[in-house]
């Protein structure tokens, strides 16, 4: 199979970096603040703070999310199993406003080698991912953005990496994971019905 993989928010745990470090950042910042909606993914949206509050707070923290922050528990070991038997593509719309393409990519390859996740391939994308998973065969993606997610499905299976933010995203095509272990379980399973 040709699996493809998005990365914040499935390689990372992008909803407790967002939880945590914004905290940090916004408490120090505006006294009183706390999460207000944890089922949103942008600091903006979780706190209730404005946008050049937010924006404040990637320019502090871009570096640390994108050179330091660990891979999710687990999945490091479950993408090299799949590596040694499967197609592994790694699909991202990772930028950062203020940081150079080429800088992002050089810290997004560190982290992978530093990390110890395996991975045939790597494609930096803007916008819909449609197109790039289609010109790459993918048979399987797992993704934790419902608009990726609900485009995604209609064309093959996509696993929904849990988070509070997509928990409302369902439908024909979606599979929900809740850990590494859970989603190479459910991809071998899978593997016997393709």
């Amino acid at each position: 199979m040709n699996i493809g993989f998005d990365i914040d928010g499935v390689l990372t745990d992008f909803e407790t970096f967002v939880a945590t470090y914004g905290a940090k950042f916004l408490k120090k910042k505006i006294k009183n603040v706390n999460i207000e909606n944890i089922n949103e993914h942008d600091v903006s949206e979780m706190f209730q703070c404005s946008q050049q509050d937010e924006d404040e707070f990637w320019h502090q923290y871009i570096k640390v999310y994108c050179t330091e922050y660990k891979a999710r528990l687990g999945i490091a070991e479950v993408m090299r199993k799949l590596y040694d038997e499967h197609n592994v593509i790694i699909i991202t719309n990772r930028a950062a406003a203020g940081v150079d393409m080429d800088v992002m990519k050089n810290w997004v390859a560190n982290w992978l080698t530093m990390e110890g996740i395996l991975y045939h391939k790597i494609i930096f994308n803007n916008g819909s991912k449609l197109k790039a998973c289609l010109d790459n065969d993918i048979d399987v993606m797992i993704e934790d953005s419902p608009k990726h997610i609900k485009e995604l499905s209609a064309y093959f299976p996509c696993f929904c990496f849990d988070a509070h933010y997509n928990e409302n995203c369902e439908g024909n095509n979606i599979y929900r994971c809740y850990s590494a272990y859970d989603l190479y379980a459910q991809l071998q399973e899978m593997e016997k019905t393709l």
